[in-house]
């Protein structure tokens, strides 16, 4: 693992902090990540952000085919060079463009199994890459991902917490959720204002009961965490549902043994699950 120092004064150039670029100094952090996926052989990982190899260089040497995503054109160009310098560039190839660019339907049909994602999430773009992911389930196994405190306590909250919101109940709905690691600052550079976390998620092979289209699911949570401070009923009349009026609410939250004046963050997947079914049946 090439020093971070190292690698860019060789460049000539510093991080940008558009891009979000904190790189992992610490060889065993990141050995450890990388490990925490399994990879090997028949597997296919997505690294996002491969930045100056921390990652990629030992996922490299697991046997499993890597795709490293990399948005920087010179750097996607420096991880070329050093994996065919290693001898480490048969099964790793670079894809210099926004992850979110991606497209993850094409790469699980061309290698016709579930694909692997790890990476280090910059800030800015750590949501979009969730809700992405998210909705790519189908072609998904597990995720193994270093975000910001702040994200991630917002991907593990449960009901009742202040951080529960339409991040938590979409990744519940889609995965199992847990925390691998805690990663201080120092291990970056530069190092960043806080600390990170390593999330895994593993992907749900069927969905949860009752089954409602995701889609949908996705909506009606974000009607009900649209106006935080509303009660759910006023919460959800203030949104965009089609077709919706007070008298079919209240069936619907009838129907689905909710109180309507609970305040969103209260609700559980469960409850989640009923209302999308019971909102659903009001507008068919």
């Amino acid at each position: 693992m090439i020093s971070p120092r190292q690698a860019l004064k060789k460049l000539g150039r510093r991080p940008v902090k558009g891009l979000g670029q904190h790189f992992l100094i610490h060889r065993a952090t990141a050995e450890k990540i990388a490990a925490a996926i399994r990879p090997g052989p028949g597997d296919v990982v997505v690294e996002i952000g491969a930045g100056l190899g921390a990652l990629t260089l030992p996922l490299s040497r697991s046997g499993a085919r890597v795709v490293a995503v990399e948005v920087d054109p010179e750097l996607a160009e420096f991880m070329r060079k050093q994996l065919y310098e290693n001898g480490s560039d048969k099964l790793v190839s670079i894809e210099c463009l926004d992850i979110l660019q991606l497209d993850f339907g094409a790469l699980y049909d061309r290698f016709s199994t579930k694909l692997k994602i790890i990476g280090n999430l910059p800030y800015n773009i750590s949501s979009p890459v969730l809700f992405k992911l998210m909705g790519e389930a189908r072609c998904l196994q597990e995720a193994v991902l270093m975000l910001q405190n702040e994200v991630a306590e917002r991907l593990l909250a449960g009901p009742g917490s202040k951080d529960h919101g339409i991040l938590s109940v979409m990744s519940e709905y889609h995965s199992e959720r847990r925390r691998l690691m805690r990663v201080k600052s120092s291990q970056f550079y530069p190092v960043p204002k806080v600390d990170s976390q390593v999330i895994c998620l593993s992907f749900r092979a069927c969905p949860l009961a009752p089954r409602v289209e995701a889609d949908w699911l996705l909506h009606v949570v974000k009607c009900a965490f649209a106006h935080r401070r509303k009660t759910l009923r006023n919460s959800l009349l203030a949104g965009k549902l089609p077709d919706l009026t007070p008298e079919s609410l209240d069936i619907a939250l009838e129907n689905a043994a909710i109180e309507p004046r609970r305040r969103p963050e209260s609700l559980d997947l469960g409850d989640f699950l009923r209302l999308a079914e019971a909102l659903a049946r009001g507008k068919a």
